[in-house]
């Protein structure tokens, strides 16, 4: 795997099933309708996504000279990091715990190989 073709996101602040909504759709898919797709969708993690594919592509044509149209998403790698614990205040000074979930994001590209 080259590095120049990855791009990764540590410690994003959603849930890894919120991401792998999206993950599973661009997966196999050229970068340009990828990018296309991620833009109009309504969803979080759908931008988090899109800066991603863009930073991934954009390191493979100034590093490797690949053209953004020779690349696809081959494989978009997501993990659970360590939760954050927070408490809010309620009724009568007591507190209720609530959990903020992150998550580890990478996006792996490969070049189409014309036969």
């Amino acid at each position: 795997m080259n590095n120049s073709l990855t791009a990764t996101l540590k410690y994003a602040t959603l849930s890894t099933k919120k991401v792998w909504v999206v993950a599973k759709m661009i997966q196999w898919k050229p970068v340009n309708e990828v990018l296309t797709y991620l833009q109009f969708l309504p969803k979080k993690s759908a931008k988090i996504l899109w800066k991603l594919v863009k930073a991934a592509s954009s390191n493979a044509s100034n590093n490797l000279n690949i053209a953004p149209d020779r690349l696809f998403v081959k494989t978009v790698d997501i993990g659970k990091w360590p939760k954050i614990k927070r408490f809010r205040s309620v009724w009568r000074s007591r507190m209720h715990g609530y959990i903020k979930h992150r998550s580890f994001v990478r996006v792996v590209l490969d070049t189409i190989t014309s036969k």
